[in-house]
């Protein structure tokens, strides 16, 4: 017995992959980002080296996540599911550690938009990990 992927899912992995690579490039330029607001990219004053340690900080999600988008665009759902479902479970772990570590400052707008948008791109790539592993549909081989 062959699996073989269905045809039809890749879109909406697409979609949900798509929508959560575009919360990962928007959470680092939220000036509300930080507990004083330091951490926003245009508070480090534009050196070059500052600013490519910084975006290759808080991008790195979205780059793996569109490498995982080239691994789909080719065909290669399983590993599309499997890069998902490693960024989604990263996120998980980064949420509880920012939970831990801001609990006594959840009255703060800025703490709880942050790890809204986290938790929204967890369940987006969980969900697109989901629909890639589980597109495999069990086919007869033809002799």
């Amino acid at each position: 017995m062959q699996t073989v992927p269905r045809p039809d899912a890749s879109p909406s992995i697409l979609r949900f992959a798509s929508v959560a690579a575009l919360i990962a490039l928007v959470i680092p330029l939220l000036p509300m980002y930080g507990a004083d607001g330091t951490a926003f990219v245009f508070s480090l004053g534009f050196p070059v080296r500052a600013l490519i340690e910084y975006f290759l900080g808080y991008w790195s999600d979205a780059i793996v996540v569109a490498a995982g988008i080239v691994f789909l665009r080719r065909g290669h759902v399983g590993v599309a599911g499997g890069i998902f479902g490693a960024v989604a479970l990263g996120l998980a772990i980064t949420i509880v550690a920012q939970i831990l570590a801001t609990a006594p400052h959840f009255e703060r707008w800025q703490t709880v938009v942050l790890l809204m948008l986290e938790i929204v791109q967890t369940i987006l790539l969980v969900v697109a990990a989901a629909r890639a592993i589980g597109t495999f549909t069990p086919t007869e081989r033809e002799a």
